[in-house]
């Protein structure tokens, strides 16, 4: 016979009922269920049946944790990722190449100022993760 591993339930053993007669589920319970649902590969709607919620609360429930999802991202912005650069006087070096390196590993030599404009096309599709 297999080994049996065991899952800590994140359903409460007495449901809370408000005034109105709603089962409440408190904080820490709806994050374990949202965990799950992000860890699993179930579709939003057979979760929320599988655990006795109405979808539309378990919708409303994802969408909230997104917004703080943002707001947390909005508060916390990324560092800055810039690195100083030291240009000497163009006619020291009219021939020469700028190579800038971006995050990932990704180098581009710069060899004419008309390629800024493809440059910086480059580094919004990167920072976007969309194709070129």
């Amino acid at each position: 016979m297999g080994t049996m591993t065991s899952t800590k339930s994140v359903v409460p053993t007495a449901l809370k009922v408000d005034a109105t007669g709603r089962v409440t589920t408190p904080a820490s319970d709806r994050e374990a269920l949202m965990d799950m649902f992000e860890q699993g590969g179930m579709s939003g709607a057979a979760f929320a049946r599988l655990y006795g919620i109405r979808y539309p609360t378990f919708a409303h429930w994802r969408r909230m944790r997104r917004l703080r999802s943002a707001r947390k991202i909005q508060a916390d912005p990324p560092a800055v990722m810039f690195q100083e650069v030291v240009v000497e006087p163009a006619e020291k070096h009219r021939d020469a190449a700028i190579t800038i390196e971006l995050p990932m590993g990704v180098r581009v030599r710069l060899e004419r100022a008309d390629q800024i404009p493809m440059i910086a096309v480059l580094c919004r599709h990167l920072r976007e993760g969309t194709p070129c």
